[in-house]
């Protein structure tokens, strides 16, 4: 009876030893890249609780697109896409955008520098991130997290940013009144020093005094948003006109494409809207409009633009629209794009516009990396107003 009762207990200290190494055998140490929930089971949509991103789990295997996990002395399920195998905490050094997909075709929205992120993965020179603290998820360029440097100014940060190895002068641009970028940058033959500018639209709420205080902040000029489309004018735009005016400013004007089709007529008819609203500037303002008329080209929600129409149609239409802003009468013309779309899609195809087109290109980065009239330097800059305002270098003497 004695000898019976043994191997009993001994067996079932055996079957528990093996069941609990079972129950314990995790694939790994695993991390929570985003916010994510603890499912109750690996399908249903009932949750204990949400789990911040950046927290390390114990994972047990997948099962319906979730992992099994343990976190917290609680156990339960997260969707294998909020979870990653490594993970890395950066720093967002320049202001950036977040595009939807490391093609870079669409962004959603601004990232501020100094932004912290973790870092899932990389590819075609960017990294796929989430910006703690936030709900947002995109990639962003590699190039952005590369710390300028830096020294220190009575407490300020003074970033040197160089753009080419050309004649130099320096320039110290005040975002906020505590935070001072120290600019290197490069000088055209026809210009001994660089300017300051930047641009604005209804969506900053501006009054006189703001332009008042660009100009007293030693900022030159302002271009601002006037048309969109074939039937959209910005309700700012002749307020905003005037206050810069007034303020003594250089003004100039962009207008946003509407569309991605390749027809000749949809252009042109944009390009008409958008000399129609500056020739009134005078009846409006009291002041004509004697700047540059920029077509702003880049993908929005709604204008359809792709990488294929990039590819295959961007240098024509664009030629569509400054061509025909130049027969109606505007001299001085422009294009805003990106610098990856400049350098990728248009740089070498130069011929569809105007020779005398200025170039104003977007690149949050620590060099522009190109020749370009004015440099978009970032998004996140601030003077008197409420939200952020980009500001601009210009390395041409008519602004």
């Amino acid at each position: 009876m004695r000898r019976f009762v043994f191997w009993v207990v001994a067996g079932f200290v055996l079957f528990s030893l093996g069941h609990t190494k079972t129950a314990s055998a995790a694939s790994g140490t695993m991390y929570t890249w985003t916010p994510s929930k603890l499912y109750k089971s690996s399908t249903g949509t009932a949750y204990y609780k949400k789990i911040n991103s950046g927290t390390a789990v114990a994972a047990y295997g997948k099962s319906n697109s979730r992992y099994k996990v343990k976190v917290g002395g609680k156990t339960g399920y997260i969707q294998a896409y909020n979870l990653t195998a490594a993970l890395t905490k950066k720093t967002v050094y320049l202001s950036s955008k977040l595009y939807t997909t490391s093609s870079h075709t669409k962004y959603t929205s601004v990232i501020a520098l100094n932004q912290k992120v973790y870092v899932k993965e990389s590819a075609n020179g960017m990294y796929h991130v989430h910006v703690i603290g936030t709900n947002k998820n995109g990639w962003i360029y590699k190039s952005h997290f590369t710390k300028p440097s830096a020294t220190s100014n009575s407490g300020t940060t003074s970033q040197t940013q160089p753009l080419s190895s050309e004649t130099t002068s320096t320039q110290t641009t005040t975002t906020g009144g505590t935070t001072s970028e120290t600019q290197t940058v490069s000088t055209s033959s026809t210009s001994s020093a660089t300017l300051k500018g930047l641009d604005v639209s209804h969506y900053q709420s501006l009054t006189q005094s703001s332009f008042n205080k660009m100009k007293s902040e030693g900022y030159s000029f302002v271009i601002i948003k006037a048309t969109e489309g074939t039937t959209y004018t910005d309700p700012e735009f002749y307020t905003y006109y005037k206050y810069a005016r007034n303020a003594g400013l250089s003004v100039h004007a962009y207008h946003m494409i509407g569309n991605s089709t390749t027809t000749a007529s949809q252009h042109i008819a944009e390009a008409k809207l958008f000399y129609n609203v500056l020739s009134q500037t005078k009846a409006k303002t009291g002041y004509v409009f004697t700047g540059y008329a920029f077509e702003d080209v880049e993908e929005t929600t709604s204008n359809g633009i792709t990488a294929t129409w990039w590819k295959n149609s961007a240098p024509v239409c664009i030629g569509y629209f400054l061509n025909e802003m130049k027969t109606l009468g505007q001299t001085k013309v422009g294009l805003y794009a990106d610098y990856y779309d400049w350098t990728t899609y248009l740089e070498n195809n130069t011929g569809f516009w105007p020779s005398d087109t200025k170039i104003w290109l977007a690149r949050y980065n620590v060099t522009l990396g190109t020749e370009a009239d004015v440099w978009q330097y970032t998004s996140t800059g601030t003077i008197d107003v409420d939200g952020y305002v980009d500001l601009d270098i210009s390395y041409d003497s008519d602004f």
